[in-house]
């Protein structure tokens, strides 16, 4: 089932720290795939998240963890980064902690990665001297 897909700020930022790596298509087309098939496009996690999910990506290299709402209809992505010995988990659990009753802040896939572009095609320009 389809389900819309936003963005926490920091998770923006984290995509952004990918933008020089060229592996942002990598991370678009899980999030695109997110979108078109849900909850079924991740694994659920335990522990301290239970009820959130990951998406693997690369060569178990990256993750996206993100939470569904209560109804399936929203996936809020809270982190996208290196699997590195659960740090990514451990960060998403910070995240949470640190938004106390801010949780709802988001942006959607779609203005996300419109923002991205725009920043991408300024960081050219300006390399290119316009």
């Amino acid at each position: 089932m389809p389900i819309r897909v936003e963005l926490r700020p920091e998770a923006v930022d984290d995509l952004l720290g990918y933008a020089a790596t060229g592996n942002l298509p990598l991370f678009f087309k899980k999030l695109l795939r997110l979108e078109a098939v849900g909850n079924d496009a991740g694994l659920p996690l335990g522990r301290g998240l239970t009820g959130w999910r990951k998406i693997v990506v690369g060569d178990r290299t990256w993750r996206i963890v993100f939470k569904p709402d209560p109804a399936e209809t929203v996936a809020t992505i809270w982190v996208i980064g290196d699997r590195d010995d659960n740090a990514c988990y451990e960060e998403a659990l910070r995240r949470v902690q640190a938004a106390g009753e801010n949780q709802t802040e988001a942006i959607s896939l779609a203005a996300t990665m419109f923002q991205i572009s725009q920043i991408r095609a300024e960081s050219k320009r300006r390399r290119k001297g316009r």
